[in-house]
């Protein structure tokens, strides 16, 4: 059990600072507001199942992500009760992923059969993505800035279920409409629409991703063998005799 109260604790600290911010948002502007909070509550949410299912490197970093975009949160917001109350829980959520419980039970290496790691990364990336792009566009959010910021999660969404147009959503249709649209919005959020756009669409063109969004199938083959030679339970369990007949 202490794994899994540990890693709830980011999560804890997120929806902290998203009551923290409905309450006093500060020098947020309300959609900035919105895709801060969409990209620290999926990073912590992903990384705190990521944790407690797999015990993954890759969900530990993701939680350490998320904690960090909250102490950013803490930087600008004004200081009040409801932010030293969620400036602890993140504090001790950052603690809480330090502490051997956790850190001992980690795994090191990924596991055989696993995804290639640029194919957890693209989705990791686009989920996370909203909250560099309303950190960055804190004082005015224009609709384009929303739209890239909100359809990142969904690409994302359609790539990790495997959906139809999975592929060539992280590979063309967001990186399109990200790289597209930066030019239509303020400097700041045009730079990480930019970067977010190009870093996806490097990430996604690469042939580990096709494959793990397509893995190889191949034909399996059947090779008779001797009943002679046969396990007796599989005999038994078929109902046949040494032979290989049909038992009475």
């Amino acid at each position: 059990m202490t794994v899994p109260i540990l890693a709830t604790t980011p999560l804890l600290a997120a929806l902290a600072w998203a009551a923290a911010l409905a309450v006093d948002p500060g020098p947020f502007a309300p959609e900035s507001v919105l895709l801060m909070m969409i990209g620290v509550l999926t990073l912590a949410t992903v990384g705190m199942v990521g944790l407690t299912v797999t015990g993954g490197t890759w969900a530990h970093r993701t939680s350490l992500v998320a904690l960090t975009g909250m102490f950013a949160i803490a930087i600008a917001r004004p200081i009040d009760v409801i932010w030293v109350i969620s400036l602890i829980v993140t504090v001790i959520g950052a603690v809480a992923l330090l502490v051997p419980p956790l850190t001992t039970r980690l795994r090191r290496l990924p596991p055989a059969a696993g995804p290639p790691t640029r194919a957890v990364l693209v989705p990791l990336v686009l989920i996370g993505f909203p909250f560099p792009l309303g950190l960055a566009a804190w004082d005015r959010t224009s609709t384009t800035t929303l739209i890239i910021g909100i359809t990142a999660p969904l690409a994302a969404l359609w790539f990790a279920r495997v959906f139809p147009g999975g592929l060539i959503a992280v590979r063309i249709a967001w990186p399109a409409l990200a790289i597209g649209l930066a030019f239509t919005q303020w400097l700041a959020p045009a730079v990480v629409s930019l970067c977010g756009g190009i870093s996806v669409a490097v990430l996604a063109w690469h042939r580990t991703v096709a494959i793990a969004f397509h893995p190889p199938r191949e034909r399996g083959t059947v090779y008779p063998i001797p009943p002679e030679l046969a396990p007796r339970e599989v005999l038994d369990s078929a109902d046949l005799d040494e032979r290989g007949r049909r038992k009475p």
